[in-house]
């Protein structure tokens, strides 16, 4: 593992570095509560936000599917995959986010109760 710097320690450097994080976070709030009142919902720009916000998700999603960390790294992928598939599969059917996370968390629970 890689040594920290003392000079990077350093109380101005770490208050330095919170200041820039809250002021980029409290930027794009900013501009978020300024501008999206004066973007159509049904519009391009909006479109594009949605499929960026989708395409986040799903990259996170498979972070923690292929790359498990805690408890959910003791199972195997197939259990994961079994759990995914499952919950993925209902939503499709039934366009219902609580049926589908009850169908794949009950799935990885069973498959991690039987194998």
């Amino acid at each position: 593992m890689a040594e920290i710097s003392p000079s990077l320690i350093n109380p101005g450097y770490i208050w330095t570095a919170i200041a820039l994080a809250a002021l980029a976070t409290f930027l794009w709030r900013f501009l978020g509560a300024t501008l999206g009142n004066r973007i159509p919902p049904d519009g391009p720009i909006m479109e594009w936000i949605n499929m960026v916000a989708y395409a986040m998700a799903a990259g996170v999603m498979m972070l923690i599917l292929t790359y498990p960390t805690g408890i959910l790294a003791s199972a195997t992928l197939e259990m994961r995959l079994a759990g995914l598939l499952a919950g993925l599969a209902v939503m499709v059917f039934t366009r219902r986010l609580f049926f589908a996370l009850v169908a794949g968390i009950g799935v990885f629970a069973v498959a991690t109760l039987l194998f």
